[in-house]
């Protein structure tokens, strides 16, 4: 088990084997709640706060920002809003790295998924998410700069399909879930398992 104590000795005893990565940011949404139905559009970054060095093997960020425009869907196929269809997508334009002059080509991510919610007490403030869930990532134009063919190693793509549970707390406006994914028809990236863990708390009247 990890303590509080070790933990410390690590980030300050071995820098090294403790980085922070880049970081996420979402400053402006837009919402709309219908009656079977909820939609968002919003504008988000991804800062390049994570330790780049041009060819260094132990980096822990990008060295470029990232702005990226989204959106997501909710489509409740039952008047209690129990069945719901849901996708999120994000559209990704990267500045030049630094460094290397490269500048990486854009991509587009969705997320999606299908869940049935089970009330797991009388008063239904506690409710149990089940359901399957995936997503693909598609890079959608070329890398530029020094030394780059924008056919070699050409375009990374990645699919993932897999199952998620969701514990749902309407009263506190709170959620935790954990899903589960095996990546498949991968092309010019890694392919594997990805475990996600989320959490939230909503503040303000819905």
């Amino acid at each position: 088990m990890t303590t509080l104590a070790h933990f410390l000795e690590v980030v300050f005893l071995h820098p090294a084997l403790f980085a922070f990565g880049d970081s996420f940011y979402q400053p402006f949404t837009l919402g709309w709640h219908l009656k079977r139905a909820d939609i968002t559009t919003a504008y988000a970054l991804f800062a390049p706060t994570g330790r780049f060095k041009p060819g260094a093997t132990n980096n822990t960020g990008s060295g470029y920002w990232t702005n990226a425009p989204t959106a997501g869907e909710t489509v409740y196929l039952t008047k209690k809003k129990m069945t719901s269809i849901s996708a999120y997508e994000l559209y990704e334009f990267h500045t030049t790295q630094k460094g290397t002059a490269i500048h990486p080509g854009q991509a587009f991510n969705l997320d999606y998924s299908v869940t049935q919610s089970l009330p797991l007490t009388k008063d239904m403030h506690t409710l149990l998410q089940v359901g399957l869930a995936g997503y693909g990532m598609w890079q959608t134009s070329d890398n530029s700069g020094p030394g780059i063919t924008p056919t070699l190693p050409g375009h990374y793509r990645t699919n993932a399909l897999g199952g998620a549970v969701n514990i749902l707390l309407p009263a506190r406006k709170a959620n935790l879930g954990v899903s589960l994914l095996k990546e498949f028809a991968s092309s010019n990236t890694v392919q594997g398992y990805s475990l996600q863990i989320t959490g939230g708390i909503r503040f303000g009247r819905q």
